[in-house]
């Protein structure tokens, strides 16, 4: 029979460190992660009696986090759990904790994919929902046509503009101009959703081209590096061995991070 935790990188530790958090949270925060969690496991042990059915689909979202949205949706009805006390919550206080589960979600998504750190991710995208749910700002679509008034961009679109510098640059111009412009209006609140959001998507924007910008600064230093390795090299006088070990430091080199 086909098991979930063999699409894992390892299955050593059974305890996650991150699916509680532990410090000085609010009640509210400890209450949501406990049934977050619960939920989580309730939902991989659904997929596990169901693993050839769920086995891409557990992939799959290891790398999208709408995937994730969807699986969730799908194996559990999250409209039946009992969020009363987030609903109590003021809508500033519920937006914070969203944004609080998003970037749990992220730190989770850019680490090694062990089955605790998908239950990490897992359990960040439930609580995620029910805030959501208790806010009744349900997720935007991602894809074309209409934004609906949300410039925030789904997981698919970020990771698109990795590949793709003209479109992240149109972006990011185009959300730094919202921002020129709801700033100048009369009422304009920092502690406005829409600020947040504008600066929220901002600054993914902004940390992936900075991450291009980066990875093309050691593109040209490894070129550099290499160039100066062959200047200093006759390849008419070039024997077996030295090519050899030419090409033992030029892989090293090609390799290094």
């Amino acid at each position: 029979m086909t098991s979930l935790k063999s699409l894992f990188a390892n299955n050593n530790n059974n305890n996650s460190t991150e699916v509680i958090n532990r410090g000085n949270q609010l009640s509210s925060t400890t209450e949501l992660t406990r049934i977050s969690t619960e939920i989580a496991r309730e939902i991989l042990k659904r997929a596990e009696a169901d693993a050839e059915k769920y086995q891409q689909v557990i992939l799959d979202s290891q790398k999208s986090h709408d995937v994730m949205d969807k699986l969730i949706n799908e194996i559990y009805d999250l409209t039946t759990v009992d969020i009363d006390f987030l609903k109590a919550e003021s809508e500033e206080v519920l937006d914070r904790m969203i944004k609080s589960q998003q970037s749990k979600r992220s730190r989770a998504k850019s680490k090694e994919m062990t089955f605790e750190n998908y239950l990490t991710m897992l359990t960040g995208a439930v609580a995620e929902n029910l805030l959501r749910i208790a806010a009744n700002k349900p997720k935007s679509a991602g894809g074309g046509g209409a934004r609906r008034g949300t410039v925030a961009y789904s997981e698919e679109e970020l990771e698109a503009f990795k590949s793709d510098p003209e479109a992240l640059r149109r972006a990011l111009r185009n959300v730094q101009s919202k921002k020129s412009i709801y700033k100048s209006k009369a009422d304009f609140d920092p502690k406005s959703e829409r600020w947040q959001e504008l600066i929220m998507v901002e600054e993914q924007l902004k940390a992936i081209r900075d991450g291009q910008t980066i990875e093309a600064e050691k593109a040209i230093e490894k070129t550099n590096q290499l160039e100066e390795m062959l200047a200093t090299i006759d390849i008419n006088d070039l024997k077996a061995a030295d090519a050899k070990n030419m090409l033992e430091n030029i892989k090293q080199m090609l390799t290094t991070k």
